[in-house]
């Protein structure tokens, strides 16, 4: 893992990322919390990530940089996979976000922000899937709690209907 997110660094010349500060990186960057097929656990993270930076809003001079910092997470997704022929991963992983991104569009146009749990879900489905198959172990669910509990929702405008700007 340490080689990838220096890879990551170089390829992106991003500042910004800070991966290597990042919980869930550390999460994967110690074998110990993989159970098998770290090339799986891996992709499925830069996937996860990838999302998770499409959800914040980005200042408009940072906006293009966001844009192709999310499409480069998820073309690594891509690759590790494909270079595999991890096909029913990438299936199976596509199809969360197909869903995630359905449920996320829906809290979108209802006054009501998700509850803590659907926010997990709608934040952590691929790492979770992880967990659920049986390719890491389930102590991701706590790491997975804590974030949780302290991330502001608020920036989060595609799931809370705000505009970045505090007035929704």
């Amino acid at each position: 893992m340490e080689n990838l997110i220096q890879q990551i660094e170089k390829d992106l010349k991003n500042n910004k990322l800070e991966l290597h500060s990042e919980p869930f990186f550390a999460f994967f960057n110690d074998e110990s919390n993989i159970i098998r097929d770290p090339h799986i656990c891996h992709a499925v993270l830069f996937f996860n990530k990838a999302l998770q930076i499409l959800d914040k809003e980005p200042e408009a001079e940072e906006r293009e940089e966001h844009v192709l910092t999310g499409d480069y997470f998820f073309s690594q997704f891509y690759k590790i996979l494909a270079a595999h022929n991890e096909y029913k991963v990438i299936n199976d992983v596509s199809g969360i976000s197909k869903a995630i991104t359905s449920k996320k569009s829906a809290y979108a146009e209802i006054p009501e922000n998700p509850s803590p749990e659907e926010l997990q879900h709608l934040l952590f489905a691929p790492l979770l899937y992880l967990v659920d198959n049986g390719y890491a172990q389930d102590s991701l669910l706590s790491l997975i709690s804590r974030y949780i509990e302290e991330i502001d929702i608020k920036k989060l405008p595609y799931i809370t209907k705000s505009t970045g700007d505090d007035n929704g």
